[in-house]
């Protein structure tokens, strides 16, 4: 009876199996140690016989056209394969080879391809799957691209938001195309990927977008002789109680004021500095500083009793309130736009410990009412890294960015900045209301490529046109174009009309700072004539002013607007300094190492505690680049 049960026990069924690892190794017998006699490439299948009972259960034979050889099950799965249904939930997913995203791709899958997932476990990069199709394993993809529901545009943009909420905005971009995909780009998904390539590209350009308005009213008005805090994201504080009267600074939310006086609609305030956490000065014009010298523009607050105006009451409220506080009001409206303003304000006031969890509420929000460049926004304060080791953490002031802009229509203070982009042929609409334009792409006018019909005058030491009819000629054969640049240009300049004007953004440190601001304007001489741009800093003409910093400050930032003469070919910024002397010293610094090496400044806005921003017109399109001709050298 033993003697039949061994031999039913030999005779059994082969088990067929999948290699589900690279290169599963073959032995020459049961043992560890035992020489490789072959290896099975990934995904081979092959029939395992039966363990028999004298034979160790642990290693399985496999029947070779060179003989037996052994193996072990770890590495193989029974076929055909089987697991948990998935989809594809990305415009393409690519198979690989292996577990690893750099190995061969064998296949790409479209989005809403079915396939399943292999339940054994491989080795390999985090968060790599091997998926089945047919019974048999196709490869290897990256989990994250796959759903276990069929992709709908509702859940693929749940997705996205949840993945913003975790500040994954590669993938939550992913999703945004999927779904773009599924309605062939239009509408909703479209803007939702457009405003995630904003924020990969400008990210300032959503800031605007998580601005809010006295909606965000938490508690009642001030009195008379008690504090109030500013509730929208700006308010302007004039010098008389009309809107025609003029704009002394801009506070932002959450500045502290004493009211002095309530003359309805206005209240007649005076700053208190020390919880004063942003306002925006005008300093006036450049045209006003010669050449070499300093001029110094006081901030108002330096001074006592100019920190005094008049502020709208609406804008006003007589509490304090939280982060926490807000977000939990704004919870129990209904939806709508009070309830989003209230969410913004609890965004701008959170501490850095505080935005996980008043910010995702807020993207939230933004996908119930389908307004996707505030939910970017949103999750961008998400990314923003806060102070280590608490706010005595940060004790130098920080010059934060330095902006230049086109033009504005109306008064600077007044003004949102908006992204223009200029092109020969491009429809510019008007500006609605009071907007500065931070233009790029702006091209310069073609009578560059007259370079190569000019000599070389040594007595003048310059190239002079001589050539008139070879001029005539090539203004000839370049006109529309040149026609079509002055038409442009021109009218961009009527809806952003000069002067230029800077902006700079300066965030404080603990108390006083122990140097200077200097704001400075350097125009540059361009050659557009060499294959690779050249610039000489006409440091002859820059000019420079100082700017006396607050007395006190709170957390937040100051900004400071002057106007410019220059904007084509040239550069903007500021510095920190001891004095005047060592101020030109380092604008010196910068525009010899500017001129040395153009390149790697056109690719940053910082150099050695110098911040800031350049403009260079670009050769116009249709003029071929040619070497200009060194005559008499």
């Amino acid at each position: 009876m033993l003697l039949v049960l061994l031999l039913v026990t030999a005779c059994g069924d082969a088990q067929e199996m999948v290699v589900i690892q690279e290169a599963l190794a073959l032995r020459e017998a049961p043992r560890d140690e035992a020489p490789v006699a072959g290896k099975l490439p990934l995904g081979t299948r092959v029939k395992l016989q039966p363990s028999r009972p004298w034979e160790d259960a642990a290693w399985r034979r496999v029947e070779t056209p060179q003989g037996e050889r052994w193996t072990k099950l770890e590495g193989l799965a029974p076929f055909p394969l089987q697991g948990e249904a998935r989809f594809v939930w990305l415009e393409e997913l690519p198979i690989h080879s292996t577990p690893e995203p750099s190995a061969r791709t064998v296949e790409t899958l479209k989005l809403g391809d079915e396939l399943h997932l292999l339940a054994a476990q491989v080795p390999g990069a985090a968060g790599y799957t091997g998926v089945i199709r047919q019974g048999a394993l196709l490869g290897f993809a990256d989990a994250s691209g796959l759903g276990a529901e069929k992709p709908t545009v509702e859940n693929l943009l749940a997705g996205a938001r949840a993945l913003l909420k975790q500040g994954d905005f590669a993938q939550a971009m992913q999703r945004a195309r999927s779904a773009r995909a599924l309605t062939e780009g239009a509408g909703r998904t479209g803007a939702l990927v457009d405003a995630l390539e904003r924020a990969g590209t400008e990210p300032a350009s959503l800031q605007a977008e998580l601005e809010f308005n006295e909606k965000a009213r938490g508690t009642e008005t001030p009195r008379p002789g008690t504090q109030g805090w500013v509730i929208p994201s700006r308010v302007h504080l004039r010098e008389g109680a009309d809107l025609r009267d003029s704009i002394i600074t801009v506070l932002s939310a959450d500045a502290a004021v004493e009211v002095l006086d309530i003359q309805p609609p206005w209240a007649h305030v005076e700053l208190v500095t020390q919880q004063t956490p942003w306002m925006a000065v005008d300093l006036g014009d450049f045209a006003e500083v010669r050449s070499g010298k300093v001029k110094r523009a006081a901030a108002f607050t330096q001074q006592r009793g100019q920190g005094r105006g008049y502020l709208p009451i609406s804008s006003l409220q007589a509490k304090r309130p939280s982060a926490a506080e807000q977000q939990a009001k704004a919870l129990t409206l209904e939806p709508g736009d009070a309830r989003l303003e209230l969410l913004k304000r609890a965004v701008a006031l959170a501490e850095p410990g505080e935005l996980s969890q008043v910010a995702p509420a807020l993207i939230d929000e933004a996908f119930q009412e389908e307004r996707y460049r505030l939910a970017v926004a949103a999750a961008l304060r998400l990314k923003e890294p806060g102070p280590k080791g608490g706010p005595s953490a940060r004790k130098e002031w920080k010059i934060d960015a330095v902006t230049s802009l086109y033009g504005c229509t109306g008064h600077p203070l007044e003004a949102r900045v908006e992204q223009v982009e200029f092109a020969l042929g491009a429809e510019l609409s008007k500006p609605q209301g009071t907007v500065c334009a931070q233009v790029s792409g702006l091209e310069s006018p073609c009578d560059v490529c007259l370079s190569d019909l000019s000599d070389y005058d040594a007595e003048a030491r310059q190239h002079v046109l001589r050539d008139k009819a070879g001029i005539d000629a090539m203004l000839s054969e370049h006109e529309e174009v040149i026609t079509q640049h002055l038409k442009d240009s021109a009218r961009l300049e009527n809806l952003y009309a000069k002067p230029s004007r800077m902006r700079v953004s300066v965030k404080p440190g603990m108390g006083l700072s122990s140097q200077t601001l200097f704001l400075f304007e350097l125009p540059l001489e361009v050659n557009r004539y060499q294959d690779k741009p050249v610039f000489t800093p006409a440091f002859r003409e820059a000019r420079m002013t100082e700017v006396l910093l607050p007395l006190a400050s709170g957390e937040g930032r100051w900004e400071y607007w002057m106007s410019t003469l220059q904007w084509e070919d040239s550069a903007h910024g500021a510095l920190f300094a001891g004095d005047g002397t060592a101020a030109w010293k380092i604008l010196q610094d910068f525009a010899q190492a500017l001129m040395k090496t153009p390149e790697a400044f056109l690719e940053r806005n910082e150099f050695q505690g110098v911040m800031y921003t350049l403009h260079i017109s670009r050769h116009c399109g249709k003029c071929p680049t040619r070497q200009k001709p060194l005559h008499g050298r």
